[in-house]
């Protein structure tokens, strides 16, 4: 347990911007799983169309630091030639 005030203080910052955090990817993750499961059902149309929303908490769960930049890039990049290879 923290000593001093400040570490106090900073220990509750932790478990709330822990907790923020694991939800913010844990909703990504299921996002992700919801479009993949449409993909292996061969849903295209859906997918697609499911991908719009994707890409948008993809990029909010980087824009609140949970995730790099770069990593969200390579998940949308990754998602759409899923989409892709399974349109054609």
């Amino acid at each position: 347990m923290p000593n001093v005030k400040s570490a106090e203080k900073r220990m509750r910052q932790n478990v709330r911007r822990r907790s923020n955090n694991r939800r913010r990817r844990s909703e990504m993750r299921t996002e992700i799983k919801r479009f993949r499961q449409l993909l292996s059902d061969k849903k295209v149309d859906d997918a697609r169309d499911v991908l719009k929303g994707v890409y948008s908490v993809i990029d909010r769960t980087a824009q609140h630091g949970v995730i790099h930049s770069n990593t969200a890039a390579r998940y949308k990049s990754r998602l759409a030639k899923h989409l892709n290879e399974s349109a054609s």
